[in-house]
């Protein structure tokens, strides 16, 4: 983190992202002042958060999204570069696929197709489990997340600087910034093994807090869902909540905005725009989206 060229580098990222140009101007006025500012903060150890600017979304639902200065943006993506990619992104299964490289709503939706296909062909009638956490963002338990990255983590000085991040938001973990997306995909790692190792579930796919999982024998996925509740409430402090049901294989089921539909897909599409235009996601992200849909349909 205390290299040059991953912090010219982090800025240069912020700085194109950041739909607030006025305040880009005025910040990269003074560009070799704020990169060498954020080197002597991370070099004293002594960084502290500012204070988040939080608004409220109301597409694709209603959430409360949060803004950081640029300062503490910068700073937030070179911790996710330099710490929490290199760290958690290797321990990951293939089946988590929300934030992660060559991942993302088109790899979930190749998953969703391929367990399709095998489950129709092995089995012909078969059951899905979809569980959705109640408030998942909100709910991410500070101290349980911390004991979680201290197993992954060695290094004092990099834990701090996580720690600082996590407990500069009240409650859970701020959506909008890039090291709660990475954290948020973590925080299930463990749950994600047990899914897997444990009530042996070979149809699996997690995008964040939107799972799914497949099997031939209802009765035997109504057992999982107990278990399933038990363990989220037990290890993680988390809740399903009323839209986690078992699905026949006949009905209809969206996952991550896929249900063969071309014009739910539109509608999607339409929906990212309105989001888009609204400042609340990047064209980065706007884009990635279009190009996911278009897989998708």
């Amino acid at each position: 983190m205390l290299n040059f060229d991953n912090i010219l580098s982090c800025y240069k990222e912020v700085m194109r992202n950041t739909r607030n140009k006025k305040a880009v101007l005025k910040y990269d006025s003074l560009k070799c002042v704020h990169i060498y500012e954020i080197y002597k903060i991370l070099k004293n150890k002594n960084y502290k958060m500012s204070s988040y600017n939080i608004f409220k979304i109301y597409e694709p639902k209603e959430r409360i999204i949060v803004s950081l200065k640029l300062t503490d943006k910068i700073i937030n993506h070179l911790v996710t570069r330099c710490i929490l990619i290199p760290s958690i992104i290797p321990i990951l299964i293939d089946q988590n696929v929300a934030t992660r490289p060559n991942m993302g709503t088109s790899k979930g939706i190749e998953y969703y197709k391929k367990y399709r296909q095998r489950f129709n062909y092995k089995y012909g009638k078969y059951y899905i489990l979809k569980c959705d956490i109640k408030k998942y963002f909100a709910s991410i338990n500070h101290d349980i997340l911390k004991q979680m990255l201290k197993k992954v983590i060695k290094d004092n000085d990099a834990l701090n600087i996580i720690n600082t991040i996590i407990d500069s938001y009240p409650t859970g973990l701020a959506i909008g910034s890039m090291t709660s997306q990475i954290l948020a995909i973590f925080y299930l790692n463990d749950f994600d093994h047990y899914v897997k190792e444990q009530l042996k579930i070979e149809g699996y796919i997690r995008y964040q807090d939107d799972i799914l999982l497949f099997h031939n024998d209802k009765q035997y996925l109504v057992e999982c869902l107990e278990k399933i509740k038990n363990y989220l409430n037990d290890n993680l402090k988390l809740e399903l909540n009323n839209k986690t049901r078992i699905y026949h294989s006949h009905e209809k089921l969206i996952f991550i905005g896929y249900n063969k539909s071309k014009g739910k897909i539109n509608n999607k599409k339409h929906k990212r725009r309105k989001i888009y235009d609204k400042g609340y996601i990047t064209l980065n992200s706007y884009i990635s989206s279009i190009m996911s849909y278009n897989y998708i349909s």
